[in-house]
This record gives structure tokens, C-alpha cells and sequence, in this order.
């Protein structure tokens, strides 16, 4: 397995858990009104009444939905750069500098094109020996 191949899906997840985190953690509207957690509803917390600009019922929500949005946004994102990343097929270290036979990924070719994406990226390891 490459390097790129261990260290992209780790990256993913971790943006993915950052973004679910940007749901789940309450906020703050102008410093006014507490709003709760954007996948909870993002209702007002605590009772404020409404000012002269500040409706804290429409002001939660339009905000909790933005959080969403960039949740949302940052996910696909991540998730989408990551298959992107992945389908390039990657050579692993050892077949680049042409050390072929040192390839530990290379014997998977074995197991015919069902496990073409696992094994060694070599094109002298694509085909079953």
C-alpha cells in the first residue's frame, strides 16, 4: 500500500469528523442570544427577547442552517477530493526507483482484477505472472 494511499483516507476522516463537530457544538448569536447545536434544531437558548434587529427564532435557525451548509459542503468536498486522489493510481515507492522484485504488494496481482487497486500500482504487477 502507498503512502498516498494510507494517508489520504486519514485525512477525510479527519475532516469529516471536524465538520460533524461544527454541527454538534453549540453557538452564539451577536453575542446575545445562546442558539443550540445546528443538528439539534438550533432553537434559541436562552429566553432573550427579541431586540430591535435580533428575532431569535428566525436569526438561530438561519445561522444553525449556514453551519449546516458549510458541514455539509466541507464533507462532500473532502469526500470527493479524496475518491478523486485515490483513482489515480499511485506507484508505490519501490517501483519507482525500479526495484520491481522488492514490490510486497505485487503478489495480490494474483487474484486477478478484483484486487487491481490493492496490490502494487506497477504495470509490470497488473498482470497475473
Amino acid at each position: 500500500m502507498t503512502r498516498q494511499q494510507k494517508l489520504v483516507p486519514i485525512g477525510v476522516a479527519v475532516i469529516l469528523l471536524l465538520s460533524i463537530g461544527w454541527a454538534l457544538v453549540p453557538f452564539n448569536f451577536a453575542n446575545v442570544v445562546d442558539c443550540e447545536a445546528p443538528l439539534f434544531g438550533a432553537s434559541p437558548k436562552n429566553g432573550a427577547p427579541g431586540t430591535s434587529f435580533i428575532k431569535p427564532e428566525e436569526d438561530c435557525l438561519a445561522k444553525g442552517k449556514s453551519r449546516l451548509l458549510v458541514s455539509a459542503t466541507a464533507s462532500l468536498l473532502a469526500v470527493a477530493a479524496g475518491a478523486a486522489i485515490l483513482t489515480f493510481k499511485p506507484i508505490s515507492s519501490s517501483c519507482s526507483k525500479g526495484d520491481h522484485e522488492d514490490c510486497r504488494e505485487g503478489w495480490l496481482a494474483v487474484l486477478g482484477e478484483s484486487a487491481a487497486g490493492l496490490g502494487c500500482q506497477c504495470e509490470c504487477h497488473a498482470e497475473v505472472w
